[in-house]
């Protein structure tokens, strides 16, 4: 592929940067990042309010087809994602922008296509994911919540954990079990759930700085109506092999981590160590470079996986690929900088805290991206069986 924007997609960018620039100037001072959104009340307005501004110039459909408002192409919404990333903005909501609607746009019937996706569009609707449950580890197709069909609906019945954002999610997209008795593979549907329904509670699970970001549902006799579901029933398994792929594709990601080696950079730059800047002493210089060489792969990786979706032709080792480079980049990242500033990657919330405390923050989170999505250790083994050819483990 050509790595050369053209004037327009340079135009593109231009402007992608100065808006988020002036997004950027807005945000409270409260906000610190992605991750404050969702334990902030002020920080998830500022979300909101993103989101209906890239809605309404019409950047969260970059890729979809015309007849459902899709505006530009895969290469916009790369650029976009570079300009969100680099001001670490919100507004992009990850599970209904950058999971569902795709997914939608691939595997669901046209009623639920005109019902659910202005709202993704317009940036009014926010989603979450309710998959992970407490006892199944990383086989997704071991949950036990079930929703078993009763007429025109299905009744839900179960608990899903680590679920980001539930606390604040208008509507969810679940995976559940609706004949215990079939093979796990063949017995999953896949439907969309308001959380406003009765019968779903939501509890907080807090991180170890007190962030309220993930949490425990329970669902007890929800009734979701039959024509909320995405596939067939009994098909469920094929659409979270669909929507996994996008999840995995780790896009946002990768444009996180251009601004804050950059930050790096110019901390090294300017602060020094016995009298010399940080920047001179070759084992730095060496530790920097190899962060800096890692992200210009992971990049053209994501460009990549950008590429083969605009010809619908990416697979599930591809995107477990980018997954697993940006998740790990992202630790060793975390791990370098905070060794570098020494106590002061320790700091935060504090006057003496060195780029915002960002550091620190960022050191007791990069193991996230890891864990979640489907752990790195089961995208290996995607990678082995679907990319390589290699067998499977008996």
């Amino acid at each position: 592929m050509d790595f050369r924007l053209t004037p327009e997609q340079d135009a593109r960018k231009k402007e992608f940067y100065r808006v988020c620039k002036e997004l950027y100037d807005k945000k409270p001072a409260s906000y610190s990042g992605i991750e404050s959104k969702n334990h902030i009340d002020e920080c998830w307005d500022f979300h909101r309010f993103c989101a209906r501004e890239y809605g309404k110039r019409g950047w969260l459909t970059f890729g979809w087809p015309a007849e459902y408002g899709g505006a530009g192409d895969m290469m916009d919404k790369v650029l976009f994602s570079e300009a969100v990333g680099y001001f670490g903005l919100p507004g992009v909501d990850e599970f209904g922008v950058a999971m569902l609607a795709p997914t939608l746009l691939a595997a669901a019937s046209e009623e639920i296509k005109k019902k659910f996706l202005p709202g993704i569009a317009s940036g009014e609707t926010m989603w979450c994911e309710l998959w992970s449950e407490p006892n199944a580890g990383s086989d997704l197709a071991g949950l036990t919540t079930t929703a078993i069909k009763k007429g025109d609906e299905y009744i839900v019945n179960g608990q899903k954990t680590w679920n980001t954002s539930a606390h604040r999610a208008d509507w969810a997209f679940g995976v559940y079990r609706n004949d215990p008795q079939a093979p796990k593979h063949k017995n999953l549907t896949f439907l969309l759930c308001d959380m406003k329904s009765p019968g779903i509670t939501v509890k907080g699970i807090p991180y170890m700085d007190g962030s309220h970001i993930y949490n425990e549902v329970y669902m007890d006799d929800v009734h979701i109506p039959a024509n909320q579901i995405v596939g067939k029933d009994g098909g469920g398994w094929a659409v979270v092999n669909v929507l996994a792929g996008f999840e995995r594709s780790n896009i946002g990601l990768v444009y996180g981590l251009l601004s804050a080696i950059e930050h790096l950079v110019a901390y090294c730059n300017e602060t020094k160590r016995n009298g010399v800047l940080l920047s001179k002493d070759p084992i730095i210089r060496n530790r920097i470079s190899d962060l800096a060489t890692g992200l210009e792969a992971v990049r053209t990786l994501a460009l990549h996986i950008a590429d083969q979706q605009s010809r619908h032709e990416m697979g599930l080792m591809d995107a477990a690929a980018v997954k697993v480079f940006s998740s790990e980049l992202m630790e060793k990242m975390a791990q370098i900088s905070t060794d570098l500033l020494g106590p002061y990657g320790q700091v935060s919330h504090s006057k003496f805290a060195k780029m915002n405390g960002n550091w620190e923050s960022m050191y007791q989170t990069c193991f996230v991206p890891i864990v979640s999505m489907g752990t790195n250790e089961i995208q290996r083994n995607i990678i082995a069986w679907y990319g390589l050819g290699l067998p499977r483990m008996k």
